[in-house]
């Protein structure tokens, strides 16, 4: 009558390799713009030598953070049980 829906270990196996390879990058590229925004001068913060430095870095951190956050997210909804 009232079935229980199994969670997906496929779905949950997914989500767990994006939370884990790509939260540890989000989270070191937070810590590396945070060093390098408290350790360097604004007016060096984009230099000739390295023009895309700092976006490129910023541009990782937001893209890693998304993909650890919906591999939580796949996580999240595989085991959650129905709504009755």
């Amino acid at each position: 009558m009232n079935e229980t829906k199994k969670p997906n270990l496929g779905q949950i196996a997914m989500g767990a390799a994006l939370a884990l390879i790509a939260g540890p990058v989000a989270l070191f590229k937070a810590v590396e713009l945070a060093f390098f925004f408290t350790g360097v001068a604004p007016d060096r913060w984009i230099t000739p030598a390295e023009p895309t430095a700092m976006p490129v870095s910023i541009v990782v951190l937001i893209f890693s953070g998304l993909a650890a956050a919906y591999g939580v997210r796949m996580i999240v909804r595989e085991l959650r049980s129905p709504q009755a």
